[in-house]
């Protein structure tokens, strides 16, 4: 049986990304004209949900690309024994535990907030199309990958992070690795297994393919913006 709460605090939540305020606006003209009816509070509360998930997401970015920097600061002191090609096997460089683990914790976090947030936002697109009496023939994913075509935006990235998505959540847990290929610009390898060789590109992914993900990502919220703001403003 859970704690009984006779008294409490609420922390007060006003956030930074103001994404959903348009369409609310939208929405808003659309009721005062007589268009549409009152919209439940379940969807603003879906609104509330997209908005906090948009606010927790640069603080991820953030904590990552700090934290690579540390990495990469660790390298310094890499000698050649460490070093791995395809005829050498080098020794695993060891750093700071809390740091490698923070690490993993926030690719992990990474990719499932920011799928989270893809799903509330198709979530959204199909309950603001069902209340303004229109119907979406597709699935909401194949609705926004078309939707970005339309608009000339890439979709790569909204199929690869279901993807790296679904394997970190469902089937495997991420090991790191940095490409000291091209010395004047390392990535981190995230790894799906302890890999010896890096032939085949399902088996891992590069921060610098992560941040393409985020970019387009950050690109596609304008376009589903606009296109809610359009689906009220033109009944």
């Amino acid at each position: 049986m859970k704690k009984q709460i006779s008294e409490w605090i609420h922390i007060n939540e006003i956030g930074g990304d103001p994404w959903i305020l348009p369409i609310w606006g939208a929405v808003q003209g659309a009721e005062r004209a007589g268009k549409i009816k009152k919209l439940p509070q379940k969807i603003y509360e879906l609104g509330m949900h997209i908005s906090i998930r948009l606010n927790m997401l640069p603080k991820v970015f953030q904590r990552i690309n700090t934290e690579y920097f540390k990495l990469c600061e660790n390298l310094k002191n890499v000698g050649s024994k460490n070093r791995s090609t395809r005829n050498k096997n080098g020794y695993a460089y060891e750093i700071d535990n809390n740091l490698k683990y923070e690490i993993l914790i926030d690719i992990d976090a990474l990719l499932f907030e920011l799928n989270s947030c893809c799903e509330l936002m198709c979530k959204l697109i199909v309950d603001l199309y069902k209340h303004a009496d229109k119907h979406i023939m597709q699935t909401p994913g194949v609705f926004i990958k078309e939707l970005l075509k339309k608009s000339n935006s890439q979709i790569d990235w909204f199929v690869d992070l279901h993807r790296h998505r679904n394997f970190f959540i469902h089937e495997g847990a991420p090991y790191i690795a940095i490409d000291i290929s091209n010395r004047a610009n390392n990535d981190l390898i995230i790894m799906k297994e302890n890999l010896k060789t890096f032939d085949d590109p399902d088996k891992f992914l590069l921060l610098s393919e992560v941040n393409i993900i985020i970019q387009g990502f950050i690109n596609s919220k304008p376009v589903i913006q606009k296109n809610l703001i359009d689906l009220f403003k033109k009944l």
